[in-house]
């Protein structure tokens, strides 16, 4: 504050001034003496004497148009003085900065009885929003904002940076807190934090703190990113730096050149597939994986489709975990139908490259698998026979066709001697009535076994035994319960998918039923190779499904029966 004894006349521009007794004595203050814009100060006026006064006029100036003055309050306040009456009066105002600098603000006229007295409120200083410079320490605060990209492509990254500047600590406990925007349109990868470190800007050694961004924009048009705050602890209570919004005009991704199998992946990426095993058995079950690598949104990457392999039942993907930030892994499981040599063909996936803003396809290597026959299947084995097995093969058969007619015949003799036996006592034969009902009789003694009924049997103590804790076990149990159903309902030649697949259309089974039977057998397949544990809800509704296909198969054959 500057006070001001005026005992005569205008002594100087500072502030004395007066012209006769009573002495009179103005003041003008102005506080905090740093402000940000959109901040405000006060700036307090006072004018007071030793003896009564009155008729005060309003105190005069203009500090425009670096500061817009908003009127406040006036107070008086009477008050003894040397047992006389004495009146002070006081005016606040609200001045608000219209520019960033340092002011020097001009003079207050007072004017009272004539006389003029003057008081200066001295300077003030003004900076942006986002500095703040502590008096007590002497030191800059300033925070900042920036991208490394104003115009991205539609989910493609863009780096996001906020920095803390200071040349020295508050000295308080608390520390700074930084406050960054919800970033609504874009989907945010937070990376870690860097150790504060030293740089040189504008002639100042600061320190810089910095909190990085990864930002991926899911939709097009132009995205304002709101100001970032940092609330300092400065001694008398808090001071906010603001920093200025960010404007981002968002393209989207070209329509020249987009490839039919691209699925949306923006950045640069990699694809490698690898198998757990060089060879299988035929029917059995090999895991396929394929690994999507490199820099961009990997929470958009989808797993890529397989090429269509003759032969080969397909079931996935399911995503491997220990995904990271930087790839993404997908597991397959291949089961193949036929021996010889299975070979996985190329895989491709397609994405588009923001650094070149051009769509690019990356692709796998061939695979070469052999697939060797099931050594518990025997009518499944192919065998590269010697050109001499040819000759071989019709005489065999003309061997079975002699032996076939020579038992006909052997038949045909035995039923002709026994039609000729006659009963010595009534000249007759056996009554053939009465051998069809003694026959019958013997088959109504006991009650026959159905293939239905055994596996319904067999499905039961699966549901209960020890084989159900593992997943492998089961799957194989529950397997082999179904194919040994198939084999005796209907004519298997061998026991795969295919096989029975093509023995179900022979037989008239609905599409419907088919094409649960085939799921079952397939999700088995995979159960019994994967490493995907089986809960006992999941190994009960399997088991359920079993017996629903039984019963539709025993319905169908009993509508075709009758």
């Amino acid at each position: 504050m500057v006070c001001f004894s005026v005992l005569n006349a205008v002594q100087s521009t500072v502030g004395q001034v007066s012209t006769r007794a009573p002495a009179i004595n103005v003041a003008a203050a102005v506080k905090p003496r740093h402000i940000q814009l959109g901040e405000k100060a006060r700036l307090d006026l006072t004018i007071s004497g030793d003896a009564f006064i009155k008729h005060i006029e309003t105190p005069k100036f203009n500090f425009l148009p670096e500061f817009l003055a908003v009127p406040l309050h006036t107070e008086t306040t009477p008050r003894l003085e040397s047992n006389q009456i004495a009146v002070s009066m006081a005016w606040a105002y609200e001045l608000i900065p219209q520019t960033v600098g340092d002011f020097s603000l001009s003079d207050v006229h007072f004017a009272y009885q004539g006389s003029d007295y003057f008081a200066n409120p001295g300077s003030i200083r003004v900076s942006n929003a986002d500095t703040y410079v502590d008096v007590s320490t002497r030191s800059t605060h300033q925070v900042e904002v920036s991208v490394d990209t104003t115009k991205p492509y539609l989910n493609a990254p863009l780096t996001y940076t906020f920095r803390y500047l200071y040349t020295a600590v508050l000295p308080t406990q608390e520390s700074p807190t930084p406050r960054l925007p919800e970033f609504p349109n874009f989907l945010v990868e937070e990376l870690p934090t860097l150790r504060a470190h030293t740089q040189q800007i504008r002639g100042k050694t600061f320190w810089v703190e910095e909190h990085v961004r990864r930002l991926y924009p899911q939709s097009t048009g132009q995205i304002v990113i709101e100001s970032a705050t940092l609330m300092l602890p400065v001694p008398r209570g808090r001071k906010t730096l603001t920093t200025e919004p960010l404007t981002l005009n968002i393209q989207p991704l070209p329509e020249v050149g987009n490839p039919s199998n691209f699925s949306g992946a923006v950045g640069e990426y990699q694809i490698s597939a690898q198998v757990d095993r060089s060879s299988v058995v035929v029917g059995s079950a090999l895991t396929l994986s394929i690994q999507i690598a490199g820099r961009g949104n990997i929470q958009t990457v989808t797993a890529p489709k397989l090429p269509p392999i003759a032969g080969v039942v397909v079931n996935g993907p399911n995503l491997v975990e220990g995904t990271t930030p930087t790839n993404r892994t997908y597991a397959y499981a291949l089961i193949p139908a036929r021996t010889g040599t299975l070979r996985i063909p190329t895989i491709a996936y397609s994405y588009f490259d923001p650094s070149r803003a051009v769509y690019a396809t990356a692709q796998t290597t061939p695979i070469p698998i052999a697939v060797r026959p099931n050594p518990n299947d025997v009518a499944d084995t192919e065998i590269d026979a010697p050109s001499w097995w040819i000759w071989l093969i019709p005489f065999a058969i003309l061997i079975v066709v002699l032996a076939v007619a020579g038992l006909l015949w052997h038949r045909a003799r035995l039923q002709k001697i026994r039609g000729e036996t006659v009963n010595p006592a009534t000249a007759t034969r056996p009554s053939d009535k009465s051998q069809s009902s003694a026959r019958k009789g013997q088959r109504t003694d006991t009650q026959p076994t159905t293939a239905a009924s055994q596996a319904s049997e067999a499905l039961r103590a699966l549901a209960h035994g020890n084989t159900t804790d593992e997943a492998t076990a089961f799957a194989t149990a529950l397997t082999q319960i179904l194919y040994e159903y198939l084999a005796e309902t209907l004519t298997l030649t061998q026991r795969n998918i295919d096989t029975v697949r093509e023995a179900c259309i022979q037989s008239g089974m609905a599409e419907s039923v088919l094409e649960e039977l085939v799921d079952l057998l397939t999700k088995c397949e995979y159960h019994r190779f994967a490493p995907v544990p089986l809960t006992a809800t999941e190994r009960g509704a399997l088991i359920a499904r079993a017996e629903a296909v039984i019963t539709d198969t025993e319905n169908l054959q009993n509508t075709h029966t009758g």
